[in-house]
């Protein structure tokens, strides 16, 4: 016998040592479910995030973010992918999410496994995604750049044109309307292409656009026409009016449907940008309010979220921040969870939960708040 053959799985297999977002073909999926080892720091942050999570399932909370911050390979960004994974129920290789956890007895507590079947049988939309990634270089300028790419990453979630949002409002508006599907039936007989494949280049088939609204009677040619020109002007949106569109996404979904945004590496999309960070915590505070805990933001980044408002000095009206020496803020959104003994790392509760890990270990840890 060889040393190798002491082992369950071939020693020689590809073992990606960087988990990264966008890595989701079925092997990459499957492996990462089968290799994900939950140590007993991190069977007490399942504990606590579906928890918090069951809460917006079984009645309303406003306490629906989660700040998961780690050093570079500590486990932050495969923690976020497996919970991405629980919480749409996905299904690999004719197996749930949540099985591989029961069979590798992964979870051993029976009370979080209830809780974690609870949340994998809502019915979810999960929004994956590296923030860096979607984002557009010259709008992380705005003070709006979160908000926005939030926008783009729900629009095409829906199937809507993610980098043009006046054409992705225009399709919401033919769904609302049920005259999609003729939309781009009669488009693809004008123009040749699927409307999906020609409305990037939004420039070069305006007058398609405008001769399918008029023949469906939707618009009329001069209406349309007016349209394609204001689709060409920058386009703005307040977060208000983004937590409202979720809001009537989730309550048009109805069955207790919820929808959670996991964002990679949002600390060094925020930088050292102050804005980016308040526009953060504004849409995290506008979801909790309008979906009530049906809609969550889970984010990931290499620093604490005390470090990074504390850097930036921002006030603790808009950010809750604890002063040296003095008493918790209390953040009127905000509860606070006992401290974790766990290596340094401390476990907070509120409208933007996190865990702050401090030094040292593996763990990314889970689910607490500011």
């Amino acid at each position: 016998m060889m040393i190798k053959d002491l082992f369950a799985k071939p020693i020689d297999r590809d073992i990606k040592g960087v988990i990264k977002v966008g890595q989701d073909d079925s092997s990459n999926v499957r492996q990462e479910l089968e290799e994900y080892v939950v140590t007993r720091e991190l069977q007490k942050h399942f504990a606590e995030f579906f928890a918090s999570y069951k809460r917006g399932i079984l009645g309303t909370t406003d306490k629906m973010g989660v700040w998961i911050s780690g050093f570079f390979g500590s486990g932050k960004s495969h923690f976020l992918k497996i919970l991405s994974y629980l919480l749409a129920n996905k299904n690999v290789d004719g197996k749930a999410a949540i099985d591989y956890f029961i069979d590798d007895q992964k979870i051993i507590d029976n009370t979080v496994l209830a809780d974690m079947r609870l949340a994998a049988n809502v019915p979810t939309d999960v929004v994956l995604f590296n923030i860096d990634s979607k984002g557009e270089m010259s709008g992380k300028q705005s003070k709006d750049a979160i908000v926005s790419v939030f926008l783009k990453v729900f629009n095409e979630m829906q199937g809507f044109c993610g980098s043009i949002p006046f054409l992705a409002d225009l399709e919401r508006k033919l769904t609302d309307d049920g005259k999609y599907s003729e939309f781009k039936s009669r488009f693809e007989d004008s123009f040749g292409l699927p409307w999906q494949e020609a409305r990037n280049d939004f420039d070069f088939i305006q007058d398609d656009v405008v001769e399918v609204l008029a023949a469906m009677g939707f618009m009329s040619e001069e209406a349309a026409r007016n349209w394609c020109e204001k689709a060409a002007e920058p386009y703005s949106i307040s977060i208000e009016r983004f937590a409202d569109l979720v809001k009537k996404y989730i309550d048009k979904k109805g069955s207790n449907h919820h929808v959670v945004f996991l964002v990679d590496e949002i600390g060094q999309y925020i930088g050292e940008d102050s804005r980016l960070m308040l526009n953060l915590q504004t849409v995290t505070e506008d979801l909790g309010t309008a979906c009530r805990g049906k809609a969550w933001i889970i984010v990931t980044s290499q620093q604490d979220i005390d470090s990074i408002t504390k850097t930036k000095g921002l006030s603790v009206h808009s950010v809750p921040v604890q002063p040296a020496g003095q008493r918790p803020y209390r953040h009127p959104h905000a509860r606070r969870l006992r401290q974790a003994p766990c290596r340094g790392r401390t476990l907070h509760a509120g409208n933007v939960q996190g865990i702050r890990r401090q030094s040292h270990g593996a763990d990314p840890g889970c689910a607490g708040a500011l």
